[in-house]
């Protein structure tokens, strides 16, 4: 079957490839991604990454196939300078990138690392420019972002233009400081922040059409949060408008509830979206248990492409299927993001569960003797609350024989 909603990888809904819906998409030919887990990742509470931590996740990102790696924040310690000075050295394919505040300083720092580009962040948020900078008006906010544009693109930066708080801008507020900006200074890129996850996904797409307008067709980045759970769909939706660079943290770390998850985005953009993203998905799940472990951050159980039940499957009903036909029962195939499949056996296993399990161990019992297991098996799972582990169903099995 040659159509791209059912391949070798995935069996999505039809629908996505709907020409009465893929008519409205302005999705770009060409789709950057952005990894911030080591700037806005460890943002998150009580996550400190070393600099042979960062070090380390970067040649990870690179290997991955990551477009464009965020190591840091120069002007936060003397080790994250330092990290982020030794990952330019790395020779990665990666453009590394750094995130620095509107300031001169900031900026000096990041030309010394040798990064390739600067992420320059200044609020137009109105909330927070009232508590922020009271007395600050829209011109205040123009001259201070065009001085240090100009600054960063005169010593040979790619500037990002970071307006973080973009989605609770007031909307005359925002068109008045990017068509400023963009009158006064040349960035590369504009980005478009969510920066506490507050906005429905077709309103970005409305937001991200408005700042190209202003911007007279400038590239658009999304950086998404998780708040309200939306931060995937805002990113695509995002795509869908336009957006040409998406940022994201592996396993959606940062502030509060997180950034936008890259490794999800990544595989709904190829599965949902038919976009090529030029990664190594049957890396993500060996990337995303890294940073897991470098970060203390338990990934939940039921985590979308690398927790432990994306895979796994207890039901009885359908586990022949599900175990010979995957791609019925998932929607992902488990190899394409470099993961296996599971079946455990449980409260909700059925004889064809025993079965698949006897199979693999290339045992063959009675159906007297299967039925007996499969008591056992509910018992126990009963009893401890929760699936039994193979060893469990080993032992079950032996005194069986």
């Amino acid at each position: 079957m040659n159509v791209k909603w059912e391949t070798e990888n995935w069996n999505v809904s039809q629908a996505n490839y709907w020409d009465e819906v893929r008519e409205k998409f302005n999705i770009p030919e060409n789709v950057i991604f952005h990894d911030a887990t080591l700037r806005d990742g460890e943002q998150s509470p009580g996550v400190v990454f070393s600099k042979e931590d960062k070090i380390n996740i970067a040649k990870q990102l690179d290997k991955l196939g990551i477009q464009r790696i965020e190591a840091g924040m120069p002007a936060v310690s003397q080790e994250d300078y330092e990290a982020i000075k030794e990952i330019t050295k790395l020779g990665l394919k990666s453009k590394i990138f750094c995130f620095s505040r509107a300031l001169q300083g900031d900026i000096e720092k990041a030309i010394d690392c040798g990064v390739d580009g600067v992420v320059i962040e200044l609020t137009c948020g109105e909330s927070r420019l009232r508590y922020l900078h009271p007395n600050w008006t829209v011109n205040d906010v123009i001259k201070q972002s065009v001085e240090a544009i100009n600054f960063a693109k005169k010593n040979g930066l790619y500037v990002v233009y970071f307006p973080y708080d973009t989605t609770r801008a007031n909307p005359t507020f925002l068109k008045e400081l990017l068509t400023g900006v963009c009158a006064k200074s040349n960035p590369d890129a504009v980005a478009v922040v969510d920066t506490t996850g507050t906005i429905i996904p077709s309103a970005v797409g409305t937001l991200v059409r408005r700042v190209k307008e202003y911007t007279k067709g400038l590239p658009v980045e999304i950086h998404t949060h998780n708040d309200l759970g939306m931060g995937v769909a805002n990113a695509l939706a995002a795509v869908e408008a336009g957006a040409e660079v998406v940022h994201g943290c592996i396993n959606g770390l940062g502030e509060r509830c997180g950034n936008a998850a890259i490794e999800e985005i990544i595989v709904a953009a190829e599965a949902l979206y038919g976009i090529d993203t030029g990664i190594n998905t049957k890396l993500l799940k060996e990337t995303c248990l890294m940073v897991e472990k470098i970060s203390g951050v338990k990934l939940s159980f039921n985590k979308p492409i690398a927790g432990t039940a994306a895979y796994m499957k207890e039901s009885g009903t359908g586990i022949q299927m599900a175990n010979d036909h995957p791609l019925v029962t998932f929607p992902i195939g488990a190899e394409y993001v470099g993961a296996s499949r599971e079946l455990v056996l449980g409260k909700k296993s059925g004889k064809d569960s025993i079965k698949v399990k006897l199979k693999d161990m290339n045992i063959q019992l009675t159906d007297e003797k299967i039925l007996d297991l499969l008591n056992q098996v509910k018992t126990m799972s009963a009893q401890v609350r929760r699936y039994l582990t193979d060893d469990e169903f080993k032992e079950m099995v032996k005194k069986a024989l």
